[in-house]
């Protein structure tokens, strides 16, 4: 009779944008999980660097990147936003092969390493796990409104669309920033 010594149960399925390795495959040599907090500038900056080092996970609460200093010569020139912006879905993972997710980081736990989102479309939310964790956020300028709202900067968190001056219009939306200018 021969003897079967059967091996550890080992995944050996390469991992996906949508599906990065755990901690444990990390360790064996796979890529760690970047979480990138914010898709304009800096967080996009990190994203095209980090991606070949990391599995890279940008969540923005907007649907688009907009040039802000651009902002004030649409307000003239209403027909300028579409030079100022860009739809970041298509960029970041088709273009730059990282995986974007529409959404709003609700709780970020630094111990645990990981981040409760909302994303645009859903009620519930979505605990991502992350080795590694980049705050891109940016900031608002708004000194007059407890928010930081202003007509510079879109208002596009739950919270503050709440109190907002303009709460009729969805600022995460490309078109709904339209609407504003």
């Amino acid at each position: 009779s021969s003897s079967v010594v059967l091996a550890p149960s080992v995944d050996r399925r390469r991992p996906t944008r949508s599906e990065p390795p755990s901690l444990a495959a990390t360790m064996k040599g796979a890529k760690p999980r970047a979480l990138i907090i914010g898709g304009q500038f800096t967080g996009t900056f990190c994203a095209r660097d980090l991606k070949s080092k990391f599995y890279v996970t940008v969540v923005d609460a907007k649907e688009y990147f907009e040039y802000t200093p651009g902002v004030l010569r649409a307000y003239v020139k209403p027909c300028h936003l579409d030079a100022l912006t860009f739809t970041l879905q298509p960029v970041l993972e088709r273009s730059m092969g990282v995986k974007f997710i529409w959404g709003e980081v609700k709780t970020l736990n630094g111990v645990e390493k990981y981040a409760e989102i909302k994303p645009i479309f859903a009620d519930t939310i979505d605990k991502v796990g992350f080795d590694y964790c980049v705050i891109c956020a940016g900031c608002n300028f708004g000194p007059f409104k407890p928010m930081g709202e202003s007509l510079w900067f879109p208002t596009v968190h739950e919270e503050a669309r709440k109190i907002s001056d303009w709460p009729h219009i969805d600022e995460r939306f490309i078109e709904g920033r339209r609407r504003h200018v």
